[in-house]
């Protein structure tokens, strides 16, 4: 079959257009695109029926993409950019956007359909003056679809707030879940109680510095409006009965034990509660929320519930008693007591309870509505809640944890997030709200790395969220790469998409190198070596020499792109060695394998989910390392990690063996650990003056788990981690 010019030039033209069209992220519902543009220019005229639609916003928006300034015209007839509300579109955020060569026109039945067309609008026009002619039906396929931000482990003064509604208005994200209160500190004003923010609000941190902040209620009724006007609703949360550290700080009087206590510094779970069995207890309460709860329009107030040890309550006669008075079974039904009272509390002020899906236990009221984050502890979870007529918000740990790091958690595993189960049945799939992307800020301090750990990965949480997966990974993995130039523009800090590079230690006989392997497109790689200050390319396996840190860091388009990756070594006689393992290391810890333990590379000390650490769950370990030619020892160095918090103890025990045959072995030394971290600390473990420790063949370290988790804690009597990293024998 022959071609004739034209139509070549036709395909070619179609070819360019499709290549060239607007990224639009989330996608429409329904798209159609038509021949021509509207030319935009400083004559071009609009105006909006909808008097709560912030026309001046949309005006500046149009400024910063084009440097044209819209003018705004008193009636429709004079308009050639018209803004309307119909009944004619049915759903609440719904909109028709109409581009033709003469006009452009913008339908929706309320305010936040006229915000979601307004922001397709913005999306179509880019930083050009013509935006293609085409007819958009669109509405969203959850109508929950949030972001929660705690501000407590690290604070966000309220331009960064702002500034994150922007862009949350900007991918049609429509819920701010606004995580105010945490053992670590109290954000929000209450009158009543001034401690609360004179005293709650600060922690004294390790180094003797002071740190903290809180919202003024004049500050968040100014947040509260400006979100609205990007048709967001704030919902604010308070959490209790646990996590209430801070508070007790000021009022130590509604604890189980009467304190002292201080804000805390270190992250985790805190055994200190509200006493649930103490009736002054539900006054504090009371009077807490019916001061915040006027400060928020929305109809739902998030009261936490979630990680509320029980030890306190088990040893308080005030809430033994209250077990007994209210012929409660046991102190996980006192949680739901206590639940149960402050939902009345939040039900009198005309508002719906929500909180963590930890507010099950014990029983729940028809009525509340369950954030499900423990995706782990109940894979039918969703379909559980839905099936028992509760209403669920879906932000589970595997998707939905954005403080969890890009190859924990990447883009494209957000995008596959669907928040509604396979075998729910389809009359119960209302009760699936929709779902929110969460943020903990425990290794979030600042806005950069806010920035880094959010972007892009909420985009495609928008997009999964607003109309699914119907155009695929690969054609929203296009957008998004177009995407990026509006972020610079917006000067957000972003993120990779993915892991950007692999990392490998190879060990030959002794002879370390590292060699590393970009994984994205475009990116290529730097390093620095432990004596040097300056980044120079990577071009082949680099020779480690001495000890200290080689940093191997992604570029793209001439920036840093991703975090570096760096790898601590210390050169010592372990690396050749041969060593053996008496158990294999748990999955998903054992990436380092049994040669990480002795390959010349230390772990990361904040983070023991790096690729140097391998971890036991509930399992002693003994490590035996030979040696080829007897070998001469003057001191050992072993590592293991402690972060109670993350279910991570530091062996009880650490014992050191040597042979001079290979057969018997004789006790060098023994360490025991008493410490226990929630924040996350690395025990060093030394052991020096071998002076008889001459001709070794081999070495035995036995590692004893620390037992099952302490009491109080979320998982008490459960197994606890062990995690351990290099051996340096020198």
């Amino acid at each position: 079959m022959k071609l004739n010019l034209l139509a070549i030039l036709l395909l070619v033209q179609g070819f360019v257009f499709a290549q060239n069209k607007p990224t639009l992220i989330p996608y429409p519902q329904e798209v159609k695109w038509n021949e021509g543009q509207f030319e935009l220019s400083n004559n071009t005229t609009l105006f909006v029926e909808d008097e709560n639609f912030d026309t001046n916003h949309f005006i500046n928006e149009i400024k910063f993409q084009t440097g044209i300034v819209l003018q705004v015209v008193q009636n429709s007839e004079e308009a050639t950019i018209l803004f309307s509300q119909t009944n004619d579109i049915k759903e609440e955020e719904g909109y028709r956007l109409a581009v033709t060569e003469n006009s452009i026109q913008l339908k929706a039945k309320t305010t936040k359909g006229i915000i979601n067309g307004s922001v397709s609008l913005l999306q179509l026009v880019g930083s050009t003056l013509e935006v293609p002619a085409v007819v958009i039906d669109d509405a969203p396929k959850f109508a929950w679809r949030g972001m929660m931000l705690d501000v407590s482990r690290h604070f966000f003064d309220v331009e960064t707030i702002k500034s994150y509604l922007d862009l949350m208005a900007h991918y049609k994200m429509n819920k701010f879940h606004w995580h105010l209160t945490e053992d670590q500190g109290w954000r929000i004003e209450v009158k009543q109680y001034p401690q609360l923010t004179e005293n709650s609000a600060y922690r004294t941190e390790k180094d003797g510095t002071r740190y903290g902040g809180f919202y003024t209620q004049e500050e968040i009724k100014e947040v509260v409006a400006y979100a609205t006007k990007r048709g967001i609703e704030v919902i604010p949360e308070i959490d209790m009965p646990g996590h209430m550290v801070a508070a007790l700080a000021s009022y130590p009087e509604f604890s189980c034990t009467g304190g002292p206590f201080e804000v805390q510094t270190e992250w985790g779970v805190h055994e200190d509660v509200l006493c649930a069995g103490n009736e002054r207890t539900y006054e504090f309460v009371q009077n807490i929320l019916d001061e915040i709860m006027p400060l928020f329009p929305s109809k739902y107030m998030h009261i936490g519930g979630d990680e509320c040890p029980k030890a306190r309550w088990k040893e308080c006669p005030k809430c033994q008693g209250k077990i007994k008075a209210e012929g409660l079974e046991d102190e996980h039904e006192l949680q739901s007591y206590f639940i149960k009272r402050v939902e009345k509390m939040v039900n009198a002020n005309g508002k719906k309870m929500t909180g963590w899906d930890e507010i099950l236990e014990g029983g729940l009221s028809e009525t509340a509505t369950v954030q499900l984050w423990r995706d782990f502890h109940d894979k039918d979870a969703v379909r559980k809640i839905a099936e028992m007529g509760n209403d669920v918000i879906v932000s589970p740990t595997g998707m939905c944890y954005f403080d969890y790091d890009i190859v924990t958690t990447d883009v494209k595993q957000v995008y596959n997030y669907q928040p509604v189960p396979s075998d729910l049945a389809k009359e119960k799939h209302h009760h699936v709200l929709g779902g929110e992307c969460t943020v903990w800020t425990e290794r979030i301090p600042d806005n950069a790395r806010l920035d880094f750990m959010v972007f892009p990965r909420i985009i495609a949480f928008s997009e999964a969220l607003w109309v699914g997966q119907k155009q695929g990974f690969d054609n929203f993995a296009e957008r998004l790469e177009k995407e990026y130039t509006y972020l610079d523009s917006k000067g957000v800090e972003y993120g990779p998409s993915s892991k950007v590079l692999d990392v490998e230690i190879l060990n030959h006989i002794g002879e370390l190198k590292v060699q590393a392997q970009a994984l994205i497109e475009g990116v290529t790689l730097k390093y620095k070596k432990p004596s040097s200050e300056v980044f120079v390319d990577y071009n082949e396996a680099i020779e480690v020499k001495e000890t200290g840190k080689i940093i191997i860091q992604g570029f793209r388009n001439g920036k840093a792109y991703g975090d570096p990756v760096s790898s601590n070594f210390v050169m010592h006689l372990a690396n050749q060695a041969n060593i053996e393992l008496s158990t294999a290391p748990s999955k998903p810890y054992h990436k380092a394998g049994v040669e990480g333990l002795i390959d010349g590379r230390l772990g990361f000390e904040s983070k023991f989910s790096d690729e140097s650490w391998i971890g036991f769950n509930g399992e002693d370990v003994t490590a035996t390392l030979t040696f080829d030619v007897p070998t001469s020892i003057s001191a050992i160095q072993l590592r293991a990690y402690d972060e109670v918090g993350s279910w991570i103890m530091a062996p009880k025990e650490v014992e050191v063996l040597y042979s001079k045959d290979g057969k018997k072995y004789k006790s060098a030394n023994k360490f025991k650990t008493d410490a226990i971290s929630s924040d996350g600390d690395v025990l060093i473990y030394n052991w020096e003056g071998l002076s008889k420790a001459k001709a070794i063949k081999s070495i035995k370290i036995i590692y004893t788990n620390g037992g099952p988790l302490p009491k109080g804690h979320l998982g008490a009597g459960k197994p606890a981690w062990l995690f351990i990293d290099e051996i340096i024998i020198q």
